[in-house]
């Protein structure tokens, strides 16, 4: 928190008690889960005295420190006044701030001293089966706030979900920066899973974006793993120590393209945030029937009458949407409308400007998705398969290079949409090797028998990440015998952070799928069978880029 008041950030605090984040017990240590067991939060003793005492331990580390927010509790639906009560144990030992703050989601009932705040993620990896899952609902724009499936885990499966009413700012601090995986239930998430995603929710009103995650992590082994799994009475199985979550930075600090998507509309949010927040979210005439529809376009407008962002979302996580050639949109403000015409390309996201004056241009609309705006500048970034035009109210039309542009006084920059660019990867030497390894950390919480191989591998003080291509079931990095790192292989690059490391020598343990597993895993990858040598790679780079 002191490191982050330095640096000029806001910090909303999330002081639970109770956390979650796929964690043993919720973040309940052992003890109490058996002494307080059948009390856990509610306002009973002695559980309510253990809450005073962690509140105010924290409030020694941090009480005087700005704050932005406090979180009180997590995906708690049917107790207000606990909810209140944690909140005001957290007020009465100085921990203040602009607002408190809990989950709205789960139909939830919060007392008024609180901010409710939502969240929607592109997958729901806790669901219990391993069918193919419906069209995400957050894939659509809409003025309803709930994800009907979020936290269903703990809360109970349910897809109903209520029209808002809430007379408070749409906020969100579990828009998914990614998602985790399961042992049953593995998604791929790609970066235009994640721009659309929000994009979806930017356009349906959204005026904070918190993420989960945007930064993922690791879990520690301490006397138990300290991850959710069956063993502990939780409804999933998780890794025991990576907590990647598919995010923009993943848990080893390597960087993803979502990383870069996500900048361009933080940096418009930083810009055109004062213009932006007052808007309300209207949705089209005409818009899609039922989830499985594909055909009708998804679009909102935020607008305060006078001026507005159009947000259009082409694209459906695991569906191939078609182009919309031609289509037409005519939108009434106060003063005049604006119509035109524009070919949205298949499987995209953006959202572009309509009649607003801006870097002292009278702009009609713009087929460009504005980044950053100053007095006599603006910035935009093209639309992949779109030609980059300013249309303005005087009539006149200008279509734009990339680089600098000058139309009238105003300097106008395109920049290009890249295709991106990872880290230059080495291919290095794997090598099967006889078990030395112990797999019960690795293994242990999950219903399959030990059938691991183990592969060598070596590296030198030059090289400063390993990025591992395995394929199977289970796997596990282990560094003296220790384990450093875990994965449900599900497709995605492994990342082994090597700086601070002091060995030169890893082993790999890979458990591979048997026919017995087939029925037992949700995989968007093929189902292999069988032994596979991993792939592994070094890079050298100072930041890991893929």
């Amino acid at each position: 928190v002191k490191a982050c008041a330095e640096q000029g950030l806001e910090v909303v605090i999330r002081i639970g008690p109770w956390a979650h984040g796929e964690c043993r017990n919720g973040g309940f240590p052992d003890w109490l889960q058996n002494e307080c067991s059948d009390i856990l939060r509610s306002r009973q003793e002695p559980y309510i005295s253990y809450v005073r005492r962690y509140i105010n331990k924290i409030a020694e580390q941090i009480k005087g420190l700005p704050l932005f927010a406090i979180q009180i509790e997590n995906e708690l639906t049917g107790d207000p006044d606990y909810i209140e009560l944690v909140r005001q144990l957290a007020a009465d030992e100085g921990l203040h701030a602009p607002l408190y703050t809990a989950t709205a989601w789960g139909r939830a009932r919060l007392p008024e001293t609180v901010f409710p705040m939502y969240g929607a993620y592109p997958e729901a990896p806790w669901t219990n089966h391993i069918n193919v899952l419906e069209p995400n609902p957050n894939y659509f724009f809409s003025l309803i706030r709930e994800d009907g499936c979020i936290g269903s885990d703990i809360l109970g499966t349910s897809t109903e979900v209520t029209d808002n009413s809430d007379n408070v700012p749409f906020m969100t601090c579990e828009m998914g920066g990614g998602n985790q995986i399961t042992y049953h239930r593995r998604p791929l998430i790609n970066s235009r899973d994640i721009e659309a995603l929000v994009i979806c929710k930017l356009g349906s009103g959204i005026n904070l974006l918190g993420y989960y995650m945007f930064c993922g992590g690791l879990n520690p082994i301490g006397l138990t793993t300290m991850q959710e799994s069956k063993a502990s009475g939780y409804p999933n199985d998780c890794p025991v120590i990576s907590y990647d979550f598919q995010a923009p930075i993943g848990d080893m600090g390597q960087i993803r393209e979502s990383y870069f998507r996500l900048s361009f509309i933080h940096r418009f949010l930083h810009s055109f945030g004062e213009m932006l927040a007052p808007m309300i979210a209207i949705m089209p005439d005409k818009a899609p029937s039922s989830k499985e529809d594909i055909n009708t376009l998804r679009c909102a407008l935020r607008s305060d009458g006078n001026s507005g962002f159009l947000f259009i979302n082409n694209h459906i996580r695991l569906n191939k949407m078609p182009a919309h050639p031609a289509h037409n949109f005519n939108i009434a403000f106060n003063e005049r409308s604006v119509s035109f015409s524009l070919d949205i390309p298949e499987d995209s996201s953006f959202f572009i400007p309509v009649n607003i004056s801006v870097g002292g241009l009278d702009i009609l609309y713009a087929t460009a998705q504005p980044v950053s705006c100053s007095e006599n500048s603006l910035e935009l970034l093209q639309i992949e398969g779109l030609t980059a035009v300013i249309a303005l109210a005087n009539g006149k039309a200008y279509t734009l290079e990339a680089g600098l542009n000058r139309i009238n006084d105003t300097d106008i920059v395109l920049l290009k949409n890249e295709p991106y660019e990872r880290s230059v990867l080495q291919k290095i030497n794997t090598s099967a090797v006889q078990k030395c390894c112990d797999s019960d950390v690795l293994l242990g919480h999950l219903p399959i028998e030990d059938k691991t191989d183990e592969y060598k591998v070596c590296w030198t003080d030059e090289d400063k990440w390993l990025v591992i291509k395995a394929k199977g079931n289970v796997a596990g990095f282990f560094v003296n015998r220790q384990l450093v790192s875990d994965q449900y292989l599900n497709g995605d690059s492994w990342v082994i952070d090597l700086r601070n490391m002091n060995e030169a020598e890893g082993r790999i343990l890979v458990q591979s799928f048997t026919e017995n597993d087939r029925d037992k895993v949700y995989l968007e990858i093929p189902f292999e069978t069988g032994s596979h040598v991993p792939e592994v790679f070094v890079s050298r780079e100072d930041t890991l880029l893929i």
